[in-house]
């Protein structure tokens, strides 16, 4: 199966990403002129055991920021994971003021810590208000928003079902244990939110056959049971080297991975130009937060 290097195949897709000839209203734009699309929003629920969940999400970011997009991973994950793995080190949240709570990474990406110890932090410290208003600036300035969460996160997971999110896109290994686990996020989701969608990439993935067999084994039981369709968006061969808990994105680089993420990249792009139902869509970050802060 030949499949496309990361750096390639994804410039001829930026048109989807500028204005059409006329706007919603029908009115016409002067030739050049660009608006700037809604803010899109994915939230990538990782695998409960190991996985390629960190590598995956930052290099897909830095994948769609080479098209132009203006990108934050937020970070959800009790551990911070995904920052980790960008930083290569750990974040001592106690000595952090909420500037320094968004880091800056190479094409303009952005990462925001926000897990609940962040969120335990800022209450502690009278921050939250103050936090919240760089965040907010951050939203009006951004493209695509990768809210990141591990799958055996059931209560955040559950906090995220009403947010204001475009697509869940739920990444699950072969292992029997590991379907099972999706099984139950995919189930919670739709029976809190029948309008969701919900994308699959199949991840660990040994050999080819397996591909096919993670998403027919889900989309099968999710049409029986619930009714409802997954959409597939790819797959992660399995890594060809051990992943330490101190493993950082410049000890990292594989071919194979590399093509699965171009390819998943151009699904992203096109997923995302579909219409949007989202008539007024909602802060995020006043959601996770809450509003009245």
């Amino acid at each position: 199966m030949k499949m496309k290097k990361l750096n390639k195949g994804l410039e001829d897709l930026s048109h989807l990403f500028l204005a059409h000839s006329e706007n919603n209203s029908g009115r016409s734009i002067a030739p050049g002129v660009r608006l700037k699309p809604a803010l899109k929003s994915i939230c990538l629920i990782g695998n409960s055991v190991d996985s390629p969940d960190a590598f995956l999400t930052i290099n897909l970011s830095l994948a769609l920021a080479r098209l132009g997009m203006k990108i934050a991973v937020v970070d959800l994950d009790e551990q911070l994971i995904y920052l980790k793995f960008f930083l290569g080190r750990d974040l001592s949240l106690q000595e952090l003021s909420p500037e320094e709570l968004i880091k800056s990474g190479p094409l303009n990406l952005k990462l925001v810590a926000l897990n609940n110890a962040v969120k335990h932090s800022l209450s502690a410290q009278n921050s939250t208000a103050e936090f919240l208003g760089l965040l907010k600036n951050l939203e009006h300035n951004l493209d695509l928003m990768f809210i990141c969460i591990r799958g055996g996160d059931l209560s955040v997971i559950k906090q995220l079902i009403d947010a204001p999110i475009d697509e869940f896109l739920v990444m699950c290994s072969p292992d029997k244990n590991e379907l099972l686990n999706v099984y139950k996020i995919i189930k919670m989701i739709f029976s809190h939110n029948f309008v969701a969608k919900i994308g699959l990439i199949s991840t660990n993935i040994a050999h080819m056959y397996e591909v096919d067999a993670v998403y027919n084994y889900l989309n099968r039981i999710v049409k029986k049971y619930l009714d409802r369709e997954l959409y597939k968006y790819g797959f992660l061969f399995k890594l060809k080297q051990q992943e330490s808990s101190k493993a950082h994105i410049n000890s990292f680089y594989d071919a194979d991975l590399t093509a699965c993420i171009s390819n998943i990249a151009q699904i992203v792009v096109l997923r995302l130009n579909l219409p949007d139902n989202m008539h007024e869509r909602k802060s995020f970050f006043n959601y996770i937060l809450g509003e009245n802060v």
